[in-house]
């Protein structure tokens, strides 16, 4: 792993080639936290490369905007066969498919949020559970990505994470439940005999505020704390996020991309369970 001013984190397959990138899938993630890449290579079916630019970027103390991350990065000048893009958004609502009418989705976003979104409210269909999550990604990325990538419609991050959930609950007797993290907010999906019953974020502010919420979420519903619960996202083993859920339970598990692509061992450098979104949205289609 190399880590440098210019790219904090770099992990990088040997056979990965600049020049070939007809060959290759681009996911990028746009979070609060900065800017991920992944590359997947279409002829060997695995990951070759992995960049992590966090916004709040060396020297200690500096911020980095989205443009001056995108500028700098050589592979993002590159064409590719396909570019999928993830921002992950605390404001978001979910309508059943068969009831959603397109032309109302700024109403449906104003009822849930008492405002419309100035910036624009994208829509994104997830066939887990056969509906459309509505949000918005926020004026900034709003204006960047199209004038970036024409064409390219942005993922909400629930869009890959109901899809990992979706495959990690095909037993119909299981009580699925994960919870995701990121910066300033949490994730919180329940699957129950292959059905969601529960997929909601809420914001937080403190390592604990996540299990507060995951663990009200399951006495409301009268899950036991003893269930296995998966976690994924900004959290990190025995950090105090992590040892937070374990004060409720000892069943704490890391999640695993459930994907049909292997990954370059240059990988094993970093959990996955950080990038489950990143790696799963490729098996979105």
């Amino acid at each position: 792993m190399t880590a440098s001013q210019i790219y904090p984190l770099e992990l990088i397959d040997e056979t990965l080639d600049i020049n070939a990138t007809d060959n290759y899938d681009l996911t990028l993630e746009l979070s609060e936290e900065g800017v991920s890449i992944a590359v997947l290579d279409l002829l060997r079916g695995k990951y070759v490369m992995l960049r992590h630019y966090p916004l709040d970027g060396p020297p200690e103390g500096s911020v980095r905007t989205y443009t001056e991350i995108l500028d700098s990065d050589d592979f993002l000048r590159r064409r590719y066969r396909k570019i999928r893009i993830i921002t992950p958004s605390l404001n978001s609502t979910m309508i059943p498919a068969p009831v959603y009418e397109p032309g109302l989705r700024e109403d449906y976003f104003r009822f849930n949020f008492g405002v419309t979104a100035e910036d624009g409210i994208v829509a994104n269909n997830v066939p887990f559970p056969d509906a459309v999550v509505l949000f918005s990604a926020g004026r900034e990325l709003s204006g960047i990505i199209p004038s970036r990538w024409h064409g390219v419609t942005p993922w909400h991050h629930t869009k890959p994470l109901l899809a990992h959930v979706s495959a990690a609950s095909r037993n119909a007797d299981d009580c699925y439940i994960h919870l995701h993290l990121e910066k300033n907010f949490a994730t919180v999906i329940i699957a129950e005999k292959r059905n969601l019953t529960f997929c909601n974020s809420f914001a937080i502010s403190s390592p604990q505020d996540g299990a507060y919420f995951l663990f009200s979420v399951l006495d409301r519903k009268g899950i036991r704390h003893d269930e296995t619960i998966c976690i994924s996202g900004l959290v990190e083993p025995y950090s105090e996020t992590h040892m937070a859920l374990l004060n409720f339970s000892t069943g704490i598990r890391f999640a695993s991309p459930l994907i049909r692509q292997s990954f370059s061992y240059v990988m094993n450098e970093v959990r996955l369970h950080r990038w489950l979104n990143l790696f799963t949205a490729a098996s979105c289609e």
